[in-house]
């Protein structure tokens, strides 16, 4: 009992006359004390394992197994994805596939089967492009490509209808689908675009052709035209004149 009015007498000189004490605080002291009290059996009977490291990655095994569950889906879905795409790719353009002989020939007569590269090429000549009203003596309207919207063809296909809007442009006809600018850069476009016609003496023959108007020479634009229009099977439009005022102003203006 001295101890605890020495302990009242204490905090009563420290000023503390104000807080209630109460008088069980060596009871309230003990009582807190056993929280912080640890039973030695209890720490006696703590096992450290002799592996931490096993030990923790064991914890973590769970978490694993979900990641590599998820990368195999990921892998199965772009395989699926692949195997989608491919064939599609492929028709579209063969040429990816040129190393690959066991399916290249499949894309390749697919491609022409289905005429994918004559719906690339209307997509092409239309999209955005001028057009051009018809003739009295035509109903046709034409679509006139600008330089600004030609780009370098990528296939057979497309090369020779390059080509032959270009032609367009330089002789007379009452059927003209699509007539593309010509200048020296177009002119540069269809040349490069010639080394993807797929027949030898058709590449020969108009890198030859191409290669005089390159220099301002447009005389064989009716041949050229009528070659790459019988290449494209065409029935209607052939060219039997040249349009000199037309040509006259793309000299006259580039040469």
């Amino acid at each position: 009992m001295e101890k605890k009015n020495f302990n009242k007498s204490v905090m009563k000189e420290m000023n503390f006359d104000s807080i209630d004490i109460g008088n069980n605080i060596e009871h309230d002291i003990k009582e807190y004390s056993k929280e912080f009290n640890i039973d030695r059996t209890v720490l006696n009977n703590i096992e450290i394992p002799k592996d931490l490291k096993k030990s923790a990655n064991s914890s973590f095994e769970g978490v694993k197994k979900e990641i590599r569950k998820n990368i195999r889906y990921q892998i199965l879905d772009l395989l699926l994805v692949s195997i989608i795409l491919l064939p599609i790719v492929g028709s579209i353009n063969p040429k990816l596939f040129e190393n690959i002989p066991s399916v290249y020939p499949i894309f390749k007569s697919i491609n022409k089967i289905i005429h994918i590269d004559n719906l690339k090429s209307l997509i092409y000549i239309s999209d955005g492009k001028e057009v051009i009203e018809g003739s009295e003596s035509s109903s046709v309207n034409t679509v006139y490509i600008k330089e600004k919207d030609m780009t370098e063809p990528k296939s057979n296909n497309e090369a020779i209808k390059f080509i032959h809007s270009l032609a367009n442009t330089l002789i007379k006809s009452d059927y003209k689908w699509q007539c593309g600018e010509v200048t020296p850069k177009t002119i540069e476009l269809a040349l490069k675009g010639v080394e993807n016609i797929e027949d030898d003496y058709d590449r020969m023959h108009l890198r030859n052709s191409l290669t005089k108007w390159k220099k301002g020479d447009f005389s064989n634009a009716v041949k050229v035209h009528n070659y790459v229009w019988e290449m494209l099977d065409g029935n209607v439009g052939k060219a039997e004149e040249l349009d000199n005022d037309q040509i006259n102003k793309i000299i006259n203006k580039y040469y």
